[in-house]
């Protein structure tokens, strides 16, 4: 039995809520849910030992819900509800009494697959040569339930069906083809990975498992994530909602950063808006046909930078594009990141052209270089203690730094042999680089990644969560590492050598974290819209709520995205204009020489863009 926390004191104007759960019978981990219907306003803790306490609520009405637990396999429990007003100063008492007792199966990860079959692995991937290299090969990229299923949709995560002649292709393009469509650039994977019976026989093997006429199968999930009851009495999220609107398309919140103010402004790429959250008052603001990409950063001066690239003045309602100029035309700046420096300088990472572009503040424009790592795809950026560069690279399971003072770069590997995603890194306060891959079977559903950049040496830590997809990692400034994954936020902390696993609000998975200087971790539930029927949302973390002595978000001086503080110099302004930024790179024919592609290098432009990429 653990004890019962005293209380800490509430803001002024807020409510509490607490009670206790009795159960027929156990059914796992639950949570209760309790959402302000005037402010659209959510709180979630979990149960432990047969007690649930919300802090610090907007007074108002609620509906309350006793429910299971996102990435437990109770998630799927029926729920139990009641309504009931929270008043200012008060302590509201909220009993339930759960009688259900089966739980039924649910599947892995953080994707919504609906109308799916809920199946074992091992049904839904027959043993066999073929599942061998997929799991070594193609699980690099893609998550258990994509193969399965056959569903077409253009939410990342669907496919078209295929037959064995289609299978074919796709297996020929990921391995020979130019990746993202972008000419004399490398593959997706490393074609000497997949030996030509290998090919063979892993097309046979998608071709007899996953055809055109397969039923919609999702993978099962078949335990639980260990959990630390003591760590979850504490927890508490809070999450601030934006609806999906009729006949447009389904909201989709990406990344949140802090603004200097207390607020918190976070990227909508389904509405093509930039929500601004307000959260010591709940108050959102919807700047819509001004989104776009997947990544925003706010400047000093309060205008966002996003997309690719586009700064917007909220003052004005005015955003300027900068694009590549090219042969009488031009071309969109392919954008996957971007991060301000201490000189007000705006670090880009270009993830189809496999480019690392900068906005020069000086000089109102864009220079880029083209990256001589092969397969690097920077994704993630992050600036380390010394201003230097750093981007994890999509393709090649490593991550790079770029010193611009001598424009040189750095290729670090982080795994070796099956490929796997990096998403993103972060560093430390002794400037160690943190990182973690997207999931795979051959290396074991995925791993954290500390990397000491003076010797080069990477120690690895298992998550432990089967098919899990770490996309996102930040260090707080005690410097445990947080990680986003489906369905789950985690704490490492690297000198016990621990993870703790906090179960989010909904079943989604989280593309980026922004963690506050009071250690609340703040990220977009990317599937919200669908997964949680609810539209978009900017939800954080406190995992300690006798702690919150305000909702407001700012960066500790130290963290990395906050160097952008530092810079005194004068503001970009906005005019609501194109500008056309030179589209040769600063190292032409680097690449080239540094990969042994050829002489054929003119050095006189970024190369073809595709549409944006549509990343999983």
């Amino acid at each position: 039995m653990l004890p019962v926390q005293a209380a800490g004191a509430s803001m002024p104007g807020m409510g509490t809520l607490s009670g206790t759960v009795t159960v027929a019978k156990p059914v796992g981990q639950l949570t209760v849910y309790a959402f302000n219907t005037e402010k659209r306003v959510g709180y979630m803790v979990y149960v432990v030992d047969g007690r649930y306490r919300i802090t610090q609520l907007f007074p108002g009405p609620y509906e309350v819900t006793l429910r299971g637990t996102p990435g437990q396999r109770n998630w799927d429990l029926p729920r139990v509800s009641r309504r009931l007003r929270i008043a200012a100063g008060r302590d509201a008492l909220a009993d339930f009494r759960y009688t259900a007792t089966d739980v039924p199966p649910t599947y892995v990860g953080g994707m919504p697959y609906p109308n799916a079959q809920v199946v074992p692995y091992d049904l839904a991937y027959p043993p066999g040569p073929g599942r061998d290299v997929v799991e070594r090969v193609c699980f690099g990229c893609h998550t258990s339930s994509f193969y399965p299923y056959n569903v077409v949709r253009t939410y990342p995560g669907g496919r078209p069906p295929h037959d064995r002649e289609g299978w074919a292709l796709t297996v020929d393009r990921m391995a020979h083809g130019h990746a993202f469509n972008a000419k004399d650039k490398a593959s997706y994977f490393d074609p000497l990975l997949l030996s030509p019976a290998e090919r063979d026989a892993v097309v046979d093997y998608l071709a007899q498992n996953f055809g055109p006429d397969s039923a919609a199968r999702v993978v099962q999930q078949d335990s639980d994530p260990a959990l630390d009851p003591q760590a979850l009495a504490r927890a508490q999220f809070v999450e601030y909602r934006f609806l999906n609107v009729k006949g447009e398309d389904d909201r989709f919140t990406h990344t949140p950063d802090f603004d200097g103010h207390g607020n918190v402004w976070i990227m909508d790429r389904g509405a093509s808006s930039l929500v601004k959250v307000e959260p010591s008052t709940a108050r959102v603001t919807d700047h819509k046909g001004h989104g776009g990409g997947e990544f925003l950063t706010v400047d000093v001066d309060g205008t966002v930078w996003y997309g690719g690239l586009s700064h917007y003045d909220p003052r004005s309602n005015l955003h300027d594009e900068y694009r590549f100029e090219w042969k009488q035309s031009f071309r969109a700046i392919p954008i996957s990141s971007l991060i301000i420096d201490s000189r007000g300088d705006i670090w880009l990472s270009l993830l189809p052209t496999g480019g690392l572009a900068r906005f020069d503040r000086k000089g109102n424009t864009v220079d880029w270089w083209d990256v001589p790592v092969l397969r690097s795809r920077p994704y993630g950026i992050i600036l380390d203690r010394d201003d230097k560069v750093w981007f994890a690279n999509y393709h090649n399971s490593g991550v790079t730094r770029f010193d611009s003072a001598t424009g040189s770069f750095r290729n670090y590997p982080l795994t070796l042999g099956a490929p796997t995603n990096i998403r993103r890194l972060t560093v430390d306060s002794q400037n160690r680089v943190w990182s973690a891959t997207w999931g795979s079977r051959a290396l074991q559903n995925g791993a954290l990644y500390r990397l000491d950049p003076q010797s080069g040496a990477v120690e690895e830590f298992r998550i432990g969560i089967p098919y899990t997809n770490p996309y996102d990692v930040e260090v707080d400034a005690a410097d445990n590492v947080w990680i986003a994954t489906d369905n789950h936020v985690l704490r490492f902390d690297p000198v016990a050598r621990r993870f703790t696993n906090y179960p989010v609000t909904t079943r989604t998975d989280i593309p980026k974290l922004a963690v506050t200087r009071d250690g609340a971790v703040w990220f977009g539930p990317r599937n919200a819209g669908q997964s949680g029927g609810y539209g978009g949302a900017a939800t954080v973390l406190y995992p300690d709520k006798d702690r919150i002595e305000s909702f407001d978000a700012y960066y500790a001086p130290d963290n990395p995205r906050a160097r952008k503080a530092r810079y005194q110099g004068p503001p970009t302004p906005v005019a609501g204009t194109m500008k056309l930024v030179p589209a040769a790179a600063q190292n032409p024919c680097e690449f080239e020489r540094s990969v042994g592609l050829g002489d054929g290098c003119t050095g006189t432009a970024p190369g073809p863009h595709a549409a944006p990429a549509t990343i999983n």
